[in-house]
């Protein structure tokens, strides 16, 4: 099975099964903007995806996944030198990108443009092969990849999904920071493997939650003592 099994058979072209924000993608328009960007990689091992909260974090992850790359998020907020550290130690061979982005001590660019559509099949990789390295803090020293395989994800979103009777009626919304597993991994891949929607408000404040109509809510201790 696909890791990402509902978004490799969905059919649904109305818009809003993903939605970051105030811009949303089908789940049709979703997997063809992610085959582009898969197309753009082919025969990439690991690619780094700058992870803000935006439809293209959304797009970048998805196409590495597709592509069959390690995906390495790398945090918005990363100072110079931790950026620069995480590039190195993942050996990240390309850095995805808005078109016309020049940054000096990068690997190589890739632009992505959530323009772009294709229909190209990609083969599903080995349940072995590392999906996402994830890094740590860093505060006990320089941060750390966590390398997670994709059999590793696809167990721990099945186990979720079992236990908190997840299904594809649900709506889930949250203000997760998509570098991390619970907003990237439970947040984005969990919908895309169960079939639920997705409402990622960006800032996690108390109206967008309450405005956002969901059936399942993912957050931590600081939102919750808000809301």
């Amino acid at each position: 099975m696909p890791l990402l099994s509902r978004l490799a058979e969905a059919t649904d072209g109305r818009p809003g099964a993903i939605r970051v924000q105030d811009r949303s993608l089908s789940w049709v328009e979703l997997r063809r903007a992610a085959a582009a960007v898969a197309d753009d990689l082919r025969g990439a091992a690991r690619v780094a995806v700058p992870a803000t909260a935006t439809l293209e974090t959304v797009v970048g992850v998805v196409g590495g996944l597709l592509a069959g790359a390690a995906v390495v998020p790398v945090p918005p907020d990363a100072g110079p030198m931790e950026r620069d550290h995480i590039l190195r130690d993942s050996g990240a061979e390309v850095l995805l990108a808005a078109p016309g982005t020049r940054e000096a001590h990068s690997p190589p660019l890739v632009p992505l443009d959530l323009a772009r559509r294709s229909d190209t099949s990609h083969p599903e990789p080995d349940p072995a092969a590392t999906a996402l390295i994830l890094y740590t803090s860093g505060t006990t020293g320089a941060p750390k990849g966590a390398v997670l395989s994709r059999r590793a994800v696809a167990a721990c979103l099945d186990g979720l999904a079992d236990a908190w009777a997840w299904t594809p009626d649900d709506v889930l919304v949250h203000g997760l920071p998509l570098f991390h597993v619970h907003g990237l991994v439970l947040g984005v891949l969990g919908p895309l493997r169960v079939g639920s929607r997705l409402r990622h408000v960006g800032r996690p404040h108390p109206e967008r939650y309450a405005a956002a109509g969901g059936s399942l809510y993912f957050g931590v201790p600081t939102i919750w003592s808000r809301i």
